[in-house]
């Protein structure tokens, strides 16, 4: 059932529903919008029924304004509506947490979450980002934005509490994290981020996935770490709390040269230590290499022409709450780069292009088990205790056809597809409000 709020004023806080659904002897009810709710009189007056609404052609609620300010209802929206004998449920409210990031919060940054609002009308009720700083917890409320679908834009207010939050950020200290998660009863997902090392970890521990993830260590010192170089000949160094092709060194032993490839400044820098001695100094004054770094085998990917490329799959939850791939893209680099990320130069291309121009004589094959890796580890995250529902399971296929896990974000981007593929690109982004809906008891 799908309703429009009327406000008229009133002393009371009172609402008035459809003769159609008039419960007897029920004077007054529990009205509830997320975590806020009210004891209100019941009045009846005729109107269209509930039953028979929608989104598009939706009933009426005429309630007081004494109740709209008690819970803090927006009127610009359509709501989903569930009533029974004693109670009367507006929604569903879903929280955008956006991180602690006071900057974030103002319109003109929320104009880009606002394609996501293309299937409002499939989801309805309250949807708003807020930050965790603001939260009044004795009133069980947020201050932030909600995007006002009549006038499609993004306007500030107090808001209840959500009941699903949908989190995009992962900068709130844990103890809100888990406060939220606490109050909505585990419905908030992407609940945790693993560094990549802490990934890794988790995944040596998976007999069969363990077996997808190239040989990996903590970089701790000099003499380990120049042992596992020249033991796998290249080598990756990469912070394990950053994305995005950012702080990436790269080392490559040839005889007794050992090639190093920079790339944590904006313009990547090629030098040559030709001797331990030399490569000693190097580390010795880039002692950071040894903070939240990892080191790993460089993997021999398969190429495009002159360029290396990898696999972005894009997993959620989907409105059955079951994983799903809702988009594939890969990622070729830009000539004689490293580094397949979109920010760091590369392109995005379907699979069935880099494939078709990789390994032409497999390109079902090497489908079929992208996508199997990509589920199984998914299946594997739901067993560690938190509540994953959307991945960018970035995987890699060496010059022998071997697949490779390289590493997995809950905080993926987008951008290929945003270029390769709208519609593609559109369903990424709708997908998480279908899923939160089916948190809810409006999941259809």
């Amino acid at each position: 059932m799908w309703a429009k709020i009327e406000v008229i004023p009133s002393d009371r806080e009172s609402i008035y529903l459809p003769s159609s659904v008039s419960i007897e002897g029920k004077s007054s009810m529990e009205i509830v919008l997320g975590g806020r709710s009210a004891n209100v009189s019941v009045a009846y007056i005729d109107g269209q029924k509930l039953e028979e609404s929608s989104f598009e052609n939706p009933s009426k609620l005429v309630i007081s304004d004494k109740l709209k300010d008690k819970l803090l209802i927006p009127e610009t929206l359509v709501y989903r509506v569930k009533i029974s004998d004693s109670r009367i449920v507006l929604g569903p409210v879903i929280g955008l947490l956006l991180g602690n990031y006071t900057k974030r919060y103002n319109p003109e940054h929320m104009k880009k979450y606002s394609d996501r609002f293309g299937i409002y009308n499939k989801i309805g009720g309250l949807i708003y980002a807020f930050s965790p700083q603001s939260i009044n917890w004795q009133n069980l409320t947020a201050y932030g934005l909600y995007y006002n679908i009549t006038k499609k834009v993004w306007e500030y207010g107090c808001f209840p509490l959500p009941e699903v939050i949908y989190r995009r950020d992962f900068h709130s200290h844990p103890r809100y994290i888990n406060k939220l998660n606490e109050f909505t009863g585990g419905k908030l997902f992407n609940s945790y981020r693993f560094s990549k090392y802490e990934l890794y970890d988790r995944l040596r521990q998976n007999s069969e996935l363990s077996k997808y993830h190239p040989p990996t260590e903590l970089s701790l010192n000099f003499d380990q770490v120049k042992k596992f170089i020249d033991y796998h000949s290249k080598v990756i160094l990469k912070p394990i709390d950053l994305s995005r092709g950012r702080g990436i060194c790269i080392i490559e032993k040839k005889d007794s040269d050992y090639i190093i490839t920079d790339y944590r400044n904006r313009t990547p820098e090629v030098s040559v230590c030709s001797d331990n001695e030399s490569l000693e100094t190097f580390f010795a004054i880039n002692k950071n290499l040894f903070e939240k770094y990892l080191i790993q085998k460089c993997l021999q990917l398969a190429r495009i022409g002159d360029s290396v490329f990898d696999i972005r799959v894009v997993m959620q939850k989907q409105k059955n709450k079951i994983w799903g791939c809702t988009g594939i893209e890969c990622r070729v680099a830009k000539n004689h780069s490293h580094l397949t990320n979109i920010s760091k130069g590369g392109y995005a291309l379907s699979l069935d292009k880099a494939l078709y121009q990789a390994f032409p004589g497999a390109c079902e094959l090497l489908t079929r088990q992208v996508n199997e890796l990509s589920q199984k580890f998914c299946l594997y995250m739901d067993t560690l205790g938190e509540h994953f529902a959307e991945f960018g399971v970035d995987i890699g296929i060496d010059i022998d056809k071997n697949l490779w896990l390289i590493e997995a974000n809950v905080f993926p981007s987008f951008k290929g597809f945003k270029k390769m593929d709208w519609q593609t690109y559109l369903s990424i982004r709708y997908t998480p409000f279908h899923y939160a809906l089916a948190l809810t008891q409006f999941a259809e």
